[in-house]
């Protein structure tokens, strides 16, 4: 005998009875198949922990936050004065064991005073089971965070600072520190915005960018691009491979190399320009009107002058010297095999 359901059977389903399929049966196979669709769904779904906590520190004094956790990603975020708020989730597959003890069984929370550490007490028993962690940290303005990850993302914003953040797999993302910034990442790529001190950000194999840091940045990769915006006085350097470092409105001096990437920069020069590549070309564009010393060279490559205030050079020229409107920063490039663009 046919039983039409509706699509879906867990609402009003229309039900079919007769002496040959009595309705408590039928009602026995809609809760079977109700069972398994719920069990289908929680297995696409994941097991999941929970980890709560709040703190109460001092609004007269400044917040220190150390965070070392082997993985997972974290979050660090302007909440209210007066306390800490600790949050953390933990997701695994279907088959994975993960309950309300989990978390807490593996996080250790210390606080003496108004300084607070958070740690893994022990690792994940299921770790190489695919558990994915995420904190969220919600902090007062003045806090000042250390935070070391093995792997995983870091998104630190709206604090006082300093920063100290480590990342040895993953991407950090920093925004709105008013104090200073240290970022490092060993495979990964780091973003930075609006810092009011200086920043130091390195990454052994990844992309950096970086804009509106008045106070100037050090950056550097192995391998990847580097782009700074609107920034002060700074240096650059990208050790190897074909990366390229692109600079817009630096406010001071600038020192930037690359391997056998382009080096760009776009700007008034506010301060001495070095810069240097192996064999990746340099392009540099300066407004209309500027004072600057302009010393240039290329052993085998050549200069393309897109000014009508410079003179072309001859077609086989290694060297460049230009004083322009009286002179006044000096600009020094060097490439061994790139060309030299002058816009």
């Amino acid at each position: 005998m046919a039983i039409p359901l509706r699509t879906n059977i867990l609402h009003s389903p229309t039900i079919s009875c007769s002496t040959k399929l009595p309705c408590f049966l039928v009602w026995i196979q809609l809760a079977a198949m109700a069972s398994l669709l719920a069990f289908a769904q929680s297995a696409a779904a994941g097991a999941v922990a929970e980890f709560h906590r709040t703190l109460t520190v001092s609004p007269a004094e400044v917040v220190r936050l150390d965070i070392a956790v082997p993985s997972g990603d974290v979050k660090i975020l302007y909440g209210r004065d007066g306390q800490v708020s600790i949050s953390a989730s933990a997701t695994g597959s279907a088959e994975t064991n993960l309950d309300d003890t989990f978390l807490s069984s593996i996080l250790k929370v210390e606080q003496k005073g108004n300084q607070l550490t958070i740690r893994h007490a022990s690792q994940p028993p299921n770790a190489d089971e695919g558990i994915k962690i995420l904190y969220r940290i919600d902090v007062p303005y003045r806090t000042e965070v250390t935070s070391k990850l093995e792997r995983g993302k870091q998104n630190i914003s709206g604090i006082l600072g300093p920063v100290k953040a480590v990342t040895g797999k993953g991407d950090i993302t920093a925004a709105y520190i008013s104090s200073g910034l240290q970022a490092e990442v060993g495979i990964g790529d780091l973003d930075l915005q609006v810092i009011g001190e200086q920043v130091e950000a390195k990454a052994e194999s990844g992309n950096i960018s970086c804009a509106r840091i008045p106070q100037g940045v050090s950056a550097q990769t192995g391998e990847g691009d580097i782009t700074l915006m609107v920034v002060g006085p700074s240096t650059a350097a990208v050790k190897k491979g074909t990366g390229r470092i692109d600079v817009g409105g630096t406010k001071g001096s600038f020192v930037g190399s690359t391997d056998g990437g382009e080096l760009h920069i776009r700007a008034v020069p506010h301060g001495n320009w070095e810069l240097t590549s192996e064999s990746g070309s340099i392009r540099i564009e300066l407004p209309p009107v500027a004072k600057f010393d302009l010393d240039a060279s290329t052993k085998s490559g050549k200069f393309q002058i897109d000014r009508e205030d410079f003179a072309r050079p001859a077609p086989d020229a290694h060297r460049l010297l230009k004083t322009l409107d009286g002179g006044g920063r000096a600009i020094r490039v060097q490439t061994e095999s790139g060309n030299i663009v002058i816009r």
